[in-house]
């Protein structure tokens, strides 16, 4: 009976690994960037990040990451080429950088699309980390950087 317990046990240890905080990201005033369009875009890309911690919680990355691939292809395709569009336009000091940085998100996307593929265990997690330090390196950080540019230069 004692090793049936430390089964179980352990089991629902390592789906309490598997889970992460339930409670979905708030759009903060102080992550406007006041382009419209860049904002709408960042508030779409928190939006997949709190759908994937949905999915996670719900254990339900196999039947729900393709719609996760999806989002972020569309978001890749409308959001990155305006901004960089924005960037090349205005002569940005750092677009080679800025597009640098979006295709290796895009091959990461890619790598991760392969993942599902071969059955990876713990992807959506390692999606949402990934999703997550995007969020915050790229978007917070280097993004305020470039649009405080683009704003200098008439972008609104």
């Amino acid at each position: 009976m004692h090793n049936i317990h430390g089964f179980i046990k352990n089991i629902n240890t390592k789906r309490m690994k598997n889970k992460i905080n339930p409670e979905p990201y708030q759009w903060k005033e102080e992550y406007n960037v006041d382009i419209s369009i860049i904002d709408e875009q960042h508030k779409k890309f928190l939006e997949i990040i709190n759908q994937l911690k949905t999915i996670i919680n719900q254990d339900g990355c196999k039947d729900s990451v393709s719609d996760i691939f999806y989002q972020l292809a569309y978001l890749i395709d409308n959001y990155f080429i305006q901004e960089e569009i924005y960037f090349k336009d205005c002569q940005y000091p750092n677009f080679d950088k800025h597009k640098s940085d979006h295709n290796s998100f895009i091959n990461r996307i890619i790598k991760f699309q392969k993942d599902v593929e071969n059955n990876k265990p713990d992807l959506c997690l390692e999606i949402y980390h990934y999703l997550e330090e995007w969020f915050d390196d790229h978007i917070l950080k280097f993004d305020k950087e470039a649009v405080a540019f683009l704003k200098e230069n008439g972008v609104h």
